[in-house]
This record gives structure tokens, C-alpha cells and sequence, in this order.
């Protein structure tokens, strides 16, 4: 399927955008009103600097406000659209976007609307260029795409065909549902936007608030999927508004959008890059190597379980829970993660497809492939075989201590990015692992506010939760600042802990108070948490159990956990109380 991008999508000039574009791998653009009004270049010059970049110009977007106009003014709108059709003829452009009137002069009568799109649609005919209609959600009186539809059939001309905007269907409250009925060969063009699900005046949504596909919420793939069942066989072209993309680097955006039509692609089963894997689980955590670091492991309770072939790494155990310790003249910038997810060359090969960037490292003969891969927010993420295989991390390492019971392995890490790096994020572990995002969750810091997101694929057991903190410049932390451990029983460990010296989060006794207002728990019980500076947490049958050290020499703190009865969160009721403890420290 061709792939599209508008160039408003775009920091820069015009020139820098079409630059961009085409490094990244799109057939083509829909070219912005504004950005050629300030460009230096003339409508032929673009073309030809199109032509060389191997791109095409699929649309030429927006001609505003040319249907449902008094009818004493249409002939100044004529004389507005024969002359963008100039410039349409020097482009090379097939297809105009014409968008819904939004002024409040426009007239609510349909009869009007129509007569007024046929007479543009003999002008565009003689062209030889095609009108898509499109209803702006904010549109005066055409805002949903059932009344462009019904716009363009009473327009009755084959040059007046309905442009489909996912953005603009779902923000309204339609579906991909609103779309039966209508002939693919009617439809003249799709554009494709995602969004966060913001209850907000709908302009200002979709000015500021725009994504692509798969890093908002939206069901912008029920809508590509109507789109192409109808049969719809032009460009797939993506056109996002929003404040982070008017400052990022185009280069960047552009490579980050074309992952986003891959992973589009993947949803409404267009044959294209290897398929995400299956199933993801947690395999290891990796720290750079220093003399604090085995000692610190130990008192967490890890024991070293081997030593790596040919590399300066160890390999450190605590039951089914692991960490990996290098300490090799160009570790990793921070801590990293490894993963289990198969085959793990398919994973390797949909990261370079999609342009995410390979870890530079040296592999040894006969060791596990383990590709590296870093995202956006410079973590790194090593890509391992199930336990046996060839590609198994382990079988890297030589043994030399039997597995121990101890932990149940690690229950998830928390990664903190910057907030304008946080829809790269996103679209990494999306379009690369697939994993599925759960709701945006809103906490205050003492000095600002945490939000913060879970990621979990739909078979297999990783969980990656990303933070955004907003605490003034400076404060922000960036990378892994949190691995949490599973256990059978926290308790134990948290004993364990203390008897090793390691520092644990103190809890306010008013903390206390409040779990007793809110469950009613037993005086025991709340003594008992007390005693273990315990964390508390209950959902239905489920409850949650768990307690933090402080920040250690790794870069991050240890959360120890307890999970009963099915409980599935993270505790976020106690997030809070948390958060300012460890700005205590």
C-alpha cells in the first residue's frame, strides 16, 4: 500500500520536510497550503524536488470554506479555487482536499451544498483533478462524515468524491461503521491520525493532541479496515497536529510516522514487515559493572550463577529472578532489559524494517544471537530465545552455582522518558513488541506531577510502565528507575533486607491511619504492616503487598512485591505517599 505523509505533520520549512520524508521511506506527501505559500519555491520547483526525492504528490490540502457559502459570494470562492487549481495543474497534484465550512456565515442547506460542490467539480474536472470532500468535526453545519457522504451523492459528479479522516470520524463519536455502504471508487482519499481520548473542545484536540497510529487511544484501525473493505485503493497518508511534532526534528518525526503506517498496516492485515512476536516475557536485567555492584547484590540476595564465555559479565540470581552485570568498557548507558520473545531473528529483522536502531556489540562464535535494540528514550533492550534454544541467553554463561529458590522473577520495570520523547516511547514498544497500553494514570510529586502508563503484551508476562515526570528542570529522571521483584512472600524478604543492611523506603504512620479509613482492616494486620513497612493495596479479592528500598549504587530503587487472589495493578492509590518518601531521600 502507497504511504503518504502531510507535510504539516512536520517542523521546518517545506524543504527540510521533503528532505525528511524521503529518508524515511514514503511514496508521497499531501502538500499544505502553508507550507507552499512560504516556501521560495514555485509549484514546478516543488514538483521536480518531489520528483528527485521519489516522491509523488497525492493531495493538495486545504481549500477551506467553498460549499454551503452565500450564494452572493460563490463567485469570489470560484475565482479562489480556479486559481489553487493553477497551482494544483503545476504540481502534478491528482486530488484537491476540500474541507467543511466552519465560518458563521455558512448556510445549513444541503440542496446549496451540493450545487456548490458540482460547480467546483467541473472546474477540478477540467483539470483533470479529483475534490475530496472532508467534514471537519468543528464544521458549522457538515461535522460528521455521514453528511459529507450525503454532501457528495447529491453533488452527483465523479470528480466530487468524500475524503476520509480517521481523526475527525472517531473524535465525533462515529466508527468505522459509519463508512457502510459507501463505494470504495467514492472514496477519494484517507487520511489516518490517532489521539489520547481527551474530553475537550474538538479543535483544540486536534490541533495539539494528534499522534499517529498507535501511540493515542483512538480506533483508527476499525477505520482504515471499513476504508479498505469498502475498496479504497489509494494512499494510506498520515496527517497529525500537535504540539510535540511542530518542535521535534523532521528527520525524527518522519521515521517515527512511517513505524506508525507499519504498525497500522499489521493491525488491518496488510502483508508487510515480519510479524510481532507472540509472546514477550521478562529475562534479565543488566547494570553496568562497579565495586558497589556485587555487594549490593548480594545484600539483596542475589548469588553470582555464572560467568559469560568471553565477555567480562556475570551473571547474578535470585530464584527465577536475574541480573546481568557488565563490566566491559562500553556497558550499556544505564540499565538495560532483556526480553524473551521468538523467533528471535523476526524480532530483529521488524526492528530494522522499522528503522529502530541496533545496539552496537560484539558476539563470539557460537553465542546467542541477543540483538540489541535502543528506543527512543535510549534504553536498551536485548531480544533472547526461549530457555534450550540456541538463542538462549543462558547458554552464553557458564554455570557456577545451582539455581536456588528464591524470587519469582521480575515483575515489571519502570522506564522514565522525557515528556517529548514519550510518543516515540510508545510507538517503540507497540510497533515493535506489541504491546498493548493500559489507561494514562495522574499522580502529584512534592515538586510537580507523575504521569504514568503500563504496557503488557497480550501473551506472556513483561510489563513495562513508562513514566513522564514533570518536576521543574533538573529533576527529571530518565532511563530504568524502578525493577520490581515478585515474591511468595514479602514479608520474608523484606526481613531479609533489613538483616542485610539494605535501606528501606520509610512509610509515614499517617499512611496507616488512612489504609485502615479505606479497608477496615484488622488491627493485626495494620500492625503487621506497620512492622514490615508494607505497602497495602486490595481490588475485589485480589490484594496487593509490596515495599521499595531506597535509590541504590544501580541507578534505580527495588520494589519487592506480593501479589494475591489474581490482584492485577501496581498500587497506584499509594503512589503518592510514595513518591514523596523517596523525594525524602
Amino acid at each position: 500500500m502507497k504511504r503518504a505523509i502531510a507535510t504539516v505533520s512536520l517542523s521546518g520549512v517545506l524543504a527540510d520536510k521533503l528532505e525528511a520524508v524521503a529518508a524515511a521511506g514514503f511514496d508521497g506527501i499531501e502538500l499544505f497550503d502553508n507550507d507552499l505559500v512560504a516556501s521560495p519555491l514555485t509549484p514546478r520547483e516543488v514538483a521536480a524536488r518531489c520528483a528527485d526525492l521519489g516522491l509523488t504528490i497525492d493531495l493538495f490540502q486545504p481549500v477551506r470554506d467553498v460549499e454551503g457559502v452565500p450564494p452572493e459570494r460563490f463567485d469570489a470562492v470560484l475565482h479562489r479555487f480556479r486559481t489553487k487549481l493553477a497551482v494544483v495543474r503545476d504540481l502534478g497534484a491528482p486530488v484537491v482536499l476540500a474541507c467543511s465550512h466552519v465560518g458563521a456565515d455558512a448556510v445549513d442547506d444541503l440542496d446549496l451544498t451540493a450545487a456548490q460542490l458540482h460547480a467546483l467539480g467541473d472546474l477540478a474536472a477540467d483539470e483533470g483533478v479529483t475534490i475530496a470532500f472532508e467534514a471537519l468535526a468543528w464544521g458549522r453545519h457538515i461535522d460528521r462524515v455521514g453528511q459529507a457522504w450525503d454532501a457528495v451523492r447529491r453533488a452527483d459528479h465523479p470528480a466530487v468524491t468524500l475524503a476520509v479522516d480517521t481523526f475527525h470520524i472517531l473524535s465525533r463519536g462515529d466508527d468505522g461503521s459509519a463508512l457502510a455502504g459507501i463505494p470504495g471508487d467514492r472514496i477519494g482519499f484517507l487520511q489516518v491520525a490517532d489521539a489520547p481520548l481527551m474530553d475537550m473542545d474538538v479543535l483544540e484536540w486536534s490541533r495539539h493532541f494528534r499522534c499517529f497510529p498507535g501511540e493515542g487511544t483512538l480506533d483508527v484501525a476499525g477505520v482504515v479496515a471499513a476504508t479498505l473493505a469498502a475498496g479504497y485503493a489509494g494512499p494510506l497518508s498520515l496527517e497529525v497536529f500537535s504540539d510535540v511534532v511542530r518542535e521535534a526534528d523532521p528527520r525524527t518525526t518522519a521515521r517515527d510516522a512511517l513505524r506508525s503506517l507499519v504498525f497500522l498496516e499489521d493491525q488491518v492485515g496488510v502483508a508487510g514487515q515480519p510479524p510481532a512476536p507472540a509472546s514477550v516475557d521478562p529475562a534479565f536485567i543488566e547494570v553496568a559493572g562497579s565495586p558497589a555492584v556485587p555487594p549490593l547484590l548480594e545484600s539483596l540476595g542475589f548469588s553470582r550463577a555464572g560467568t559469560h564465555r568471553s565477555k567480562p559479565v556475570s551473571w547474578w540470581r535470585h530464584g527465577d529472578a536475574h541480573v546481568v552485570v557488565n563490566d566491559g568498557p562500553s556497558p550499556s548507558p544505564g540499565p538495560a532489559v532483556g526480553v524473551v520473545a521468538a523467533p528471535v531473528s523476526a524480532v530483529a529483522a521488524r526492528a530494522k524494517a522499522l528503522l529502530w536502531p541496533e545496539v552496537d556489540r560484539t558476539r563470539g562464535s557460537g553465542e546467542a544471537h541477543l540483538p540489541g535494540i535502543t528506543s527512543p528514550s535510549g534504553l536498551h533492550v536485548f531480544v533472547s530465545a526461549p530457555p534450550g534454544d540456541d538463542d538462549d541467553w543462558q547458554r552464553d554463561f557458564t554455570p557456577s552455582a545451582a539455581a536456588a529458590p528464591g524470587l519469582t522473577g521480575i515483575d515489571h520495570v519502570v522506564v522514565a522518558v522525557p515528556p517529548d520523547r514519550l510518543n516515540e516511547e510508545v510507538s517503540f514498544l507497540r510497533t515493535l513488541f506489541a504491546l498493548a497500553p493500559g489507561t494514562v494514570e495522574e499522580f502529584m510529586e512534592p515538586h510537580g506531577r507523575l504521569r504514568s502508563r503500563a504496557f503488557r503484551p497480550s501473551s506472556g508476562d513483561l510489563r513495562i510502565v513508562l513514566n513522564v515526570e514533570e518536576v521543574g528542570s533538573g529533576r527529571a529522571s530518565t532511563g530504568i528507575t524502578q525493577v520490581a521483584f515478585g515474591c511468595a512472600d514479602v514479608r520474608s524478604q523484606v526481613r531479609a533486607l533489613r538483616a542485610a543492611g539494605v535501606p528501606l523506603l520509610a512509610v509515614p504512620d499517617n499512611y496507616y491511619v488512612d489504609l485502615d479509613a479505606r479497608f477496615g482492616l484488622s488491627p493485626v494486620l495494620l500492625a503487621d504492616l506497620r512492622e514490615h513497612g508494607l505497602f497495602y493495596d486490595r481490588v475485589g479479592d485480589g490484594e496487593l503487598l509490596h515495599a521499595f528500598t531506597a535509590p541504590l549504587a544501580t541507578g534505580f530503587h527495588v520494589e519487592l512485591l506480593e501479589r494475591r487472589g489474581g490482584y492485577d495493578g501496581y498500587g497506584s492509590a499509594s503512589t503518592h505517599v510514595r513518591l514523596a518518601a523517596q523525594r525524602r531521600h
